[in-house]
């Protein structure tokens, strides 16, 4: 089957559920089998969660439980996972051109993944392969919204050509390697930006303690994508570098009063992690009404971080001082 030919029946996923299900380690000296179509497009799904660049080689064994519990169910070595994934998104210029080929295509129909990842886990329950065998990674199962919707993209520029400004070199060698097309190539590079802005803004809010670093805001019972708390730069991504633009260290996770306040220079903080109003906003707290709700007592005097958590680095907070605080 080809991986373009993406109407897969309910009969078509339970046969590839069973034929994985059924599978033995390979033998020593004997290759393992052809990824088949439901084992590549779960692999597709775990760029919501990791960075495949991350893990292979020596340090495979700090991957994900996910990945180690998925090699498991389709009888691979973890490697095997993160290696199908650097082929996918296009990282491996000597891969098959259809496996970039299904990135792009996904990545320019972006709901059919839902669709698919959702008929894989309930095929998957009706067959009797449970949460252990085969974990629902992208918590679909567990809620009403799709869990897969991408966070903190409010964060990147609208314009996809201000997107991929920069990426120009990368999306002529993906041209070049496997001959995708301009809107497709287009596509898959867009879809790693975002995909890597998505993976940032959840590091983020995990490393906050998943809370409001300004006032303590806390919606720990609502879904994890419910909106009610974001990530954001310190020092924005546009005029951040590659690694800038993913350093956790560069980011705060806050509500949305004050994480407007702080993207817009009404708060900023200092090297010492003391939260500072702008004279503007100071003025606003006496004058208008219910201001002081917002950014009086309930502000805390000094970011709220968990023991544990990695502080903002001093040259992001030095820049937001610098070029953003409105003073």
């Amino acid at each position: 089957m080809s991986f373009l030919d993406l109407e897969l029946s309910p009969q078509q996923i339970l046969n590839c559920l069973t034929e994985i299900y059924k599978r033995q380690f390979p033998k020593p000296g004997h290759r393992q089998v052809p990824f088949n179509i439901v084992e590549t497009l779960l692999c597709y799904g775990l760029f919501y969660i990791l960075d495949p660049h991350k893990y292979g080689g020596a340090n495979i064994a700090t991957a994900p439980q996910c990945v180690k519990t998925l090699a498991a169910f389709f009888r691979r070595t973890p490697g095997s996972i993160t290696n199908k994934m650097l082929n996918l998104d296009g990282s491996r210029q000597h891969s098959a051109r259809e496996e970039p080929s299904l990135f792009a295509y996904l990545a320019s129909a972006p709901t059919l993944y839902s669709a698919l990842y959702k008929e894989i886990l309930t095929s998957a329950r009706s067959l009797a392969i449970d949460e252990e065998t085969l974990p629902d990674f992208l918590g679909v199962l567990s809620g009403n919204a799709w869990a897969g919707d991408l966070i903190g993209q409010d964060d990147l520029p609208e314009s996809s050509t201000t997107l991929l400004r920069g990426a120009e070199e990368e999306m002529k060698e993906l041209e070049s390697a496997f001959a995708l097309g301009d809107q497709l190539t287009e596509k898959l590079v867009e879809r790693k930006i975002r995909l890597s802005q998505h993976r940032f803004a959840m590091a983020v809010i995990q490393n906050c303690g998943r809370s409001c670093v300004f006032c303590g805001f806390e919606p720990s019972s609502l879904p994890g994508q419910s909106g009610l708390l974001r990530a954001s730069h310190i020092k924005p991504w546009a005029v951040s570098d590659h690694l800038e633009r993913v350093d956790v260290r560069n980011g705060l996770a806050a509500c949305p009063t004050h994480d407007a306040a702080f993207d817009e220079g009404y708060l900023t903080v200092n090297g010492g992690y003391r939260i500072h109003r702008s004279r503007a906003l100071q003025e606003s707290v006496v004058k208008d009404k219910g201001v002081h709700l917002y950014f009086g007592e309930t502000l805390s005097p000094s970011l709220l971080l968990p023991q544990r958590a990695k502080p903002p680095a001093a040259r992001y907070l030095a820049y937001h001082r610098e070029k953003i605080f409105r003073g």
